[in-house]
Parts: structure tokens; C-alpha cells; sequence
């Protein structure tokens, strides 16, 4: 199920509104800034491209339109709801950087800029980025909570084999050089960022109510280190003669739409065989 919220302008606490806030305005009615918080004044996100979508007011099934439905509209075109869908009326909600922005490139602006604007004050396209056009997602019940408006990404995790010592012939201790964090060469990520996502590594705390329970057991036993930038660490294994040592590194896969994450963990585990995994409490740190 989609989840319902609002759109908040954050520097003057006021909401996107159909003006007159009507439970069914019709083609052409301007969104507008009002303080007042009601069943009329919440929004879905329909996900069309990506993370390109429509913005839909719940109680009409209407979306947010530039004014005309340009896919290049101009400075100062103001939102307004309509029942046409098209490329036009395609925008993407940023939580990472508080902007709504619209597919031709341009961002949600209050009209003139001001921090805090009146109420009914229209709700335009313009180029300009400042602190005066940021807006957050908010809940319909606690407009100080953040919600997920693309829902949440998955999260898989698997123990992945790092270094083979088959049937070794003498004792020895060998030293192993292994990568912890954010892969630089398995990651996949576009010019947008998700809310999950942070510079160099993840929040965390998104994902802590959306997991398996052994996922979120493995979570818990991390450092921050297989959240972060990926980093270079070492360990070492005692190799016996004749028993051959597999070692194996538990690894976080998140993907949401066109971005994937591997996190490399800091939990290392030894076996006997390839085909013998750890067991999740079978593990040590580095």
C-alpha cells in the first residue's frame, strides 16, 4: 500500500494545499502554502520511471501539473493538480537534499522566495536552490516525522567466500588483506540519492523495521566500518597441514529501483569446505 503524507515547506512550517482544500478541486487548481492540516491536503507518490513519478492528492486522484503540462516548463510556472498523466507531470521527491523536483529539471519554489510565505501563497517551478525551496515528506499523523515516500529498499545479506587454503602441506599462519564497507566496484548509484542512502555509506536506521530477523541479527553484530567508505583491513588464519580453511565475509546487498549497494561487513567466518556455510553465530570481528 502506497503511504499517504505531506509535503512540508521547511523553513515556515506550511503544507501543499489545493487551493480552497477541497476534496475534489477540479483541473487547473493551484497548490498553494496553508498552515492547516486536514484529509484533503495529503499526497501519495505512484512510482511511473525510475525515480520519476506522480504526486497525487489521495481524496482526488488528481496530480501535480506545471501549469500548461510542459515537460520544459519556465521559471515561475505554478503547480496545479489535473487528471491527465503524461511525461510532463513526472517529478521526483529528494529527502536527501529536501527538493521536489520536476522532470524538466526545475525545483518546488513558494512563489518569490520567501522563507516564510503567506498562506495560499502558489507553489512554482524555478531553477534557483536555496534554503527557501526546501521541502520534507512528513507523516499525516506527525508532521515532524520523516516518512519513506518510495517505500523501503531491500536488504539481502549472504556469506560470500574471500580466500581458498586448500589441503595445505605444512603449518602455517597467513596474513589476508580483505575490503570492509561500501564497494567502490560492486555499488551502483545515479546523480539521485534515496533517503537510505548517505555520502560514502547508508543510514542504517531505515532499514532496522523491514528486515529478516537473521539479517537484522547480522546487522546488529557490525561496526559502523560496513557502513562507511570502504576501507583496507587485515587479519590472519592458522593454516594446519592437510585441513583445508575457507574464509568467508558476510555481505549486505540493498537495491532500490536503479540503485544497488554492496556493504562488505567487518564478520569473517572459517570453514572446512566450499560448501560448508557459516552459521550466523559462527563469526569473528575485525
Amino acid at each position: 500500500m502506497a503511504v499517504h503524507f505531506l509535503i512540508k515547506h521547511s523553513s515556515s512550517g506550511k503544507f501543499f494545499h489545493p487551493y480552497g482544500g477541497q476534496s475534489n478541486p477540479g483541473n487547473n487548481t493551484t497548490v498553494v502554502l496553508h498552515p492547516d492540516r486536514h484529509d484533503r491536503m495529503h499526497w501519495t507518490f505512484e512510482p511511473v520511471e525510475g525515480h520519476w513519478g506522480y504526486i497525487k492528492h489521495v481524496t482526488s486522484g488528481k496530480v501535480i501539473h506545471p501549469y500548461g503540462g510542459s515537460l520544459t516548463p519556465g521559471n515561475n510556472t505554478k503547480l496545479v493538480l489535473h487528471g491527465d498523466r503524461h511525461y510532463g507531470a513526472l517529478f521526483a521527491l529528494d529527502a536527501v537534499n529536501d527538493h521536489v523536483i520536476h522532470k524538466g529539471g526545475r525545483f518546488a519554489h513558494p512563489y518569490g522566495g520567501s522563507p516564510n510565505p503567506g498562506n495560499n501563497t502558489q507553489v512554482v517551478l524555478h531553477s534557483d536552490v536555496h534554503d527557501a525551496m526546501r521541502f520534507q515528506f512528513v507523516s499525516t499523523t506527525d508532521s515532524n516525522k520523516e516518512v519513506l515516500v518510495y517505500g523501503s529498499p531491500t536488504m539481502a545479506g549472504k556469506w560470500k567466500i574471500i580466500n581458498l587454503v586448500k589441503n595445505p602441506k605444512a603449518e602455517h599462519t597467513a596474513q589476508l588483506t580483505i575490503k570492509v564497507g561500501k564497494s567502490k566496484t560492486e555499488t551502483t548509484t545515479s546523480s539521485f540519492q534515496y533517503r537510505w542512502e548517505a555520502s560514502g555509506g547508508i543510514n542504517i536506521e531505515i532499514f532496522q523495521a523491514s528486515v529478516s530477523q537473521s539479517v537484522q541479527f547480522m546487522i546488529e553484530k557490525t561496526t559502523s566500518a560496513t557502513w562507511s567508505e570502504e576501507t583496507t583491513k587485515t587479519t590472519t588464519i592458522k593454516v594446519e597441514p592437510g585441513k583445508t580453511v575457507v574464509t568467508w565475509q558476510y555481505v549486505f546487498d540493498v537495491q532500490q529501483n536503479d540503485s544497488r549497494s554492496i556493504f562488505r561487513s567487518n564478520l569473517l567466518a572459517d570453514t572446512e569446505s566450499e560448501q560448508i556455510e557459516p552459521k550466523d553465530l559462527q563469526y569473528k570481528s575485525v
